[in-house]
């Protein structure tokens, strides 16, 4: 959610007018020497003022003793000074009433000083200055000429926001736009956000004008609700690539459930941002990809690819990320490959999809292509260039100008000629790409992000602010019995067997009887969170003296394995039919709070790890969207002759969980493990929630 303040704050950081730099230096190996250097390279048309008490001029501009010094208003003090003097020179530029700072210093909560970043923000606070960082590499915004960073000096202007939270990842993304022609609107290195937050730069990038695209470099957020927030704003209106690092830590140990122990942060971290609509990057290179196509690449219809080219080998490299990617590259119609053949463009073409023209002149691309839009065999178009094609500048965006399809382009071999078509492409706003995986990357983000805003229409998701629990709340948890857990899911509307516990091996004969067999057993025990571990359960139990015999066996089971365990019974349950089972769940996450999590179930949930989450609430979309997102899918939707599942009452399950999961804010972890599902119905048949206290 929008912050006014701080869009504000930044507004007149970005805009400044005058600019101090506080340590600026003389010598070009400091960072002070090559921050002021910057600003002066960057073109900055507002008067600057180095700042250095032992100097007199600096890079041809007068320097002064000190902020207070400077007998014109200043906007902006952008300040590299060593660490502990910062709090001072910010509570100097409160004084003199600067509104906005850039630290770049570094040496505060990162080397350990959190004691000094919080003087820094205190005095922050009492001068009313906004700031940016510390611990950055500086920010750059080229609608102002303002490149107040110490590397590199970006000039060529284009669509590209970059906000990042490592500095070479800020530099380096901004180095390649300008190197691919694709150009930079605006560079910031997020440091150590100690003020201002990767929401509250969303939020600003989200209204400002010049920017067409925002790439996200994270290594965490500040806060997750308020971030998802931010983002789903931003991506209503422009669109946004996220790449976080940290993907391969370990999730939580310890975990209860299978839905706590398959919610590693990164998983749940990627589907909180597609479910706003955010593109999610797997590396720097597809963050740098994706962007580029969401930018360039006029938003697809469909997700029908046709690739066109005159190398099988490039063609074969475009439906295999094809695949990955999502899209699909159906058979050519018929009626299209006969106007292909009346062409008569080559003799060794092959017209099916990749479509391989054989080795034609750049006329040939043209012609398949507007072909191919005439009959509508394709909602997006890949010129898949592999050998030097002389005049495939001007051909494409000609058909960029024509085609009513989506098109990109991919050259590779083309040597300097590759090199000097892609430049030009990009800064004419065509996207170019060096490979084919990499064109399908930017094709897979437009294709994405276009589907996202026809399915959601204007429906948002209603993200329910959500604050982490207090560290005083204490780590005591409670796993509660499955009758206790039956009975609070059945107050949220969700269906269990009928059953009763019995304590004794005649209550368990006697209750059999009056539900009538066969039934399955299941220890009750707080030992034993997951009971098929210590062989638990006990189906098909077919007449009242089988359980009575069950009864003993399970309950000396349980002494076996878990010696001294509390005993609570052993639950009668009546046996449910057979049908395809899945896993519903919710898990306390501690960035974005309750979240919900569907897959396959059984005993095999942690081993398969086929399962999808979202943030709760959920709406119905959200819920949809999950049950197909997983790979075991078509099982649900009629496998091999079996009847489809009841696909309503399963998106009921789960949204069923995600009001549980945002109602009840002791739960920590929930399964419903496994729910059978019918071509009628839904039905949980185990019940393990996790709350907090005891």
């Amino acid at each position: 959610m929008a912050e006014p303040e701080a869009i504000i704050a930044l507004d007149r950081i970005f805009k400044a007018r005058s600019v101090a730099v506080v340590g600026a230096s003389a010598d070009p190996a400091k960072l002070g020497f090559m921050t002021l250097d910057s600003i002066v390279k960057g073109g900055f048309e507002g008067p600057v003022f180095p700042v250095n008490p032992k100097a007199r001029e600096i890079l041809g501009l007068k320097a002064y003793p000190s902020l207070k010094a400077i007998p014109k208003p200043v906007d902006l003090a952008v300040i590299i000074v060593p660490a502990r003097f910062v709090p001072a020179v910010i509570r100097e530029a409160g004084q003199a009433g600067i509104p906005g700072a850039v630290v770049l210093t570094a040496g505060f909560r990162e080397a350990g000083r959190a004691d000094l970043e919080d003087e820094l923000a205190a005095a922050a606070r009492t001068g009313r200055v906004r700031f940016v960082g510390p611990n950055v590499q500086g920010i750059n915004y080229l609608p102002n000429k303002l490149c107040a960073m110490f590397f590199p000096v970006i000039t060529a202007r284009g669509p590209l926001t970059v906000i990042t939270q490592s500095g070479s990842a800020t530099a380096g993304l901004s180095e390649w736009a300008v190197r691919e022609g694709l150009g930079v609107n605006a560079a910031v290195n997020l440091g150590n956000q100690a003020d201002l937050t990767d929401s509250d730069y969303l939020d600003y990038f989200a209204a400002d004008q010049t920017t067409g695209v925002i790439a996200l470099y994270l290594e965490g957020v500040c806060q997750g609700r308020r971030f998802l927030k931010s983002a789903l704003a931003a991506a209503a209106v422009k669109p946004v690539v996220v790449l976080k690092s940290g993907r391969s830590a370990a999730g939580r140990q310890a975990a209860a459930s299978h839905t706590g122990a398959l919610a590693g942060r990164h998983q749940v971290f990627a589907a909180a941002c597609r479910q706003v609509g955010l593109e999610v990057a797997e590396d720097l290179t597809s963050l740098f990809d994706r962007a580029k196509g969401l930018a360039a690449i006029k938003p697809p219809k469909g997700n029908r690819l046709l690739s066109i080219s005159t190398s099988g080998g490039m063609g074969g490299l475009a439906a295999d990320e094809a695949e990955a990617e999502g899209l699909s590259l159906p058979p050519l119609p018929e009626e299209y490959r006969q106007s292909l053949k009346a062409e008569s463009l080559s003799p060794l073409s092959n017209l099916s999809n990749p479509l391989d023209l054989g080795y034609v002149k750049v006329e040939a691309f043209g012609r398949a292509a507007l072909l191919a839009d005439r009959h509508e065999a394709a909602d997006v178009i890949l010129l898949n260039l592999g050998d030097p094609v002389p005049g495939a500048v001007e051909a494409a965006l000609e058909l960029g100008r024509s085609l009513k399809a989506s098109l990109a382009v991919s050259y590779l071999g083309g040597g300097e000629e590759e090199e000097r078509a892609r430049f030009a492409l990009n800064r004419a706003g065509l996207a170019a790409f060096p490979s084919p995986e990499r064109a399908l990357r930017g094709i897979g983000a437009a294709v994405r992000a276009a589907d996202f805003k026809r399915r959601r229409g204007g429906e948002r998701p209603a993200l329910a602010d959500w604050t982490p629990p207090t560290p005083g709340r204490g780590g005591s948890t409670r796993l509660l019995t499955e009758p206790e857990a039956a009975a609070l899911i059945g107050d949220f509307g969700l269906g269990y067997p009928e059953h009763r516990l019995a304590r004794t091996a005649g209550e368990a004969a006697a209750i059999s009887a009056e539900l009538g067999c066969p039934v399955v057993l299941k220890i009750v025990s707080p030992a034993a969170a997951h009971k098929t571990e210590i062989g638990g359960v006990m189906a098909g139990v077919a007449t009242p003296e089988e359980a009575r015999s069950g009864f003993e066996t399970l309950t000396g089971r349980l002494r076996n394995h878990r010696p001294g365990a509390e005993l609570a019974g052993v639950l009668v349950c009546r046996q449910a039919e057979e049908g395809l089972e899945v896993i519903v769940g919710g898990t306390l996450d501690p960035v974005f709070g309750p979240v919900v999590m569907f897959g396959l179930g059984g005993v095999q949930a942690e081993a398969l790890a086929d399962v999808a989450f979202r943030v709760a609430p959920l709406e119905r979309t959200d819920a949809e969207e999950m049950i197909r997102e997983i790979k075991g899918f078509p099982l649900l939707s009629g496998w091999r002759g079996r009847p489809p599942a009841d696909l309503e009452a399963l998106a009921g399950v789960v949204r069923a969980v995600s009001r549980l999961m945002t109602e009840r804010d002791d739960i920590l972890e929930l399964d419903l493990n496994p729910v059978r599902v019918y071509a009628h119905g839904a039905l949980p048949l185990d019940a393990r929630i996790v709350t907090a206290g005891k």
